[in-house]
């Protein structure tokens, strides 16, 4: 073989090597690009849910389940009564408080024979009772004054009280009904929270005061109080003071989740026992007795009182005045506040 074709041969060598060598490249350099791409992948976080809060890796599923069907407490409806009242100052609109604006022959009779409100409430709210006279008055009987936790087996020992006294209805709205409106709101037997019976000495306590001013003494109480409270000024569309509804609240927040108002009872029939006139006379003539002698420091009439210059008070129905029942026992106390003659 002569030079030249050894050179060709040579060069052909290289030219295969050459393209070797760039076949050869080619392969691997897809492998390593995919295998990079593994590492690259492999070192990405991997897409996932919202992990779980710690609270909940640490609770059982059981546990968890549990949690999310607790029942939520439903809203207190006195909370959004509360809220609808109208927030307004007391004012009586130029028209001075006077009883006999509300109540000026006393309680109204009734649908039911010879009964009139009061004693359709003293029936009603009775924790027991069995009888009364041909004149609806109770014979028996026993009732708890909730606003002291008192009990009496005898009526004419309980005053019936205005849930919202005459005076504070005067001042948030009612100066300004007709005589007809006003005299449906101081013998509403159509709302039980409107009226109720209690102790002499509570009601008189309490006199005209709104709940920023008076609550009844027994703290369980208020939940019942707070209550009956706005149900009447809602009927009515009584206005209340802001001091008021800080109270009301206040006294909403002692509510019980379970609470539920104690019944009524007004459909309740006594047996009506008749009582013989000659019994009647001698119990007229027996109260004789015991009022014929006038002790010291009582005056016979109220204009004997005014005589003698005895200052007058006020009546814990509203803003009158006048003199103390005790002193001028012979005045009839047609509202029962304690105070007679009242002007």
């Amino acid at each position: 073989m002569n030079r030249r074709n050894v050179g060709l041969a040579l060069a052909a060598l290289v030219v295969v090597i050459i393209i070797a060598a760039i076949f050869s490249g080619d392969e691997t350099e897809p492998q390593q690009q995919q295998q990079s791409l593994r590492q690259q992948a492999a070192a990405q976080p991997t897409v996932s849910q919202p992990q779980a809060s710690k609270q909940q890796q640490r609770e059982p599923p059981e546990q968890q389940a549990r949690t999310d069907e607790q029942p939520q407490p439903e809203p207190d409806p006195y909370e959004e009564l509360l809220s609808q009242l109208t927030i307004a100052p007391e004012s009586d609109a130029g028209i001075d408080y006077d009883r006999d604006l509300y109540m000026p022959d006393g309680w109204l009779l009734t649908d039911r024979p010879r009964c009139n409100v009061r004693e359709l409430v003293l029936i009603a709210e009775a924790d027991s009772i069995s009888e009364v006279n041909q004149d609806c008055r109770p014979l028996d009987g026993l009732w708890l004054s909730w606003y002291d936790g008192e009990t009496f087996d005898d009526p004419s020992d309980l005053d019936i009280d205005h849930m919202v006294p005459l005076a504070e209805a005067h001042d948030s709205g009612a100066a300004g009904w007709t005589a007809r409106r006003r005299s449906a709101f101081a013998n509403d037997l159509h709302l039980p929270a409107s009226l109720t019976a209690v102790s002499r000495s509570s009601n008189r306590t309490k006199r005209a005061d709104d709940p920023a001013e008076w609550k009844p003494p027994l703290r369980s109480a208020w939940c019942r109080y707070a209550r009956d409270w706005i149900a009447v000024k809602i009927k009515w569309s009584l206005s209340a003071d802001r001091a008021e509804v800080d109270a009301l609240r206040v006294m909403l927040n002692t509510c019980p989740a379970d609470y539920e108002r104690p019944p009524e009872y007004p459909d309740r029939t006594p047996t009506v026992v008749q009582i013989e006139e000659q019994q009647q006379q001698a119990d007229q003539a027996e109260q004789s007795s015991d009022t014929a002698e006038t002790p010291e420091g009582v005056y016979a009439s109220c204009d004997e009182a005014e005589t003698a210059g005895l200052e007058r008070q006020r009546g814990s129905k509203g803003n009158s005045r006048g003199f103390p029942s005790e002193l001028v026992p012979s005045a009839r106390d047609g509202d029962g506040d304690g105070v007679v003659c009242e002007e």
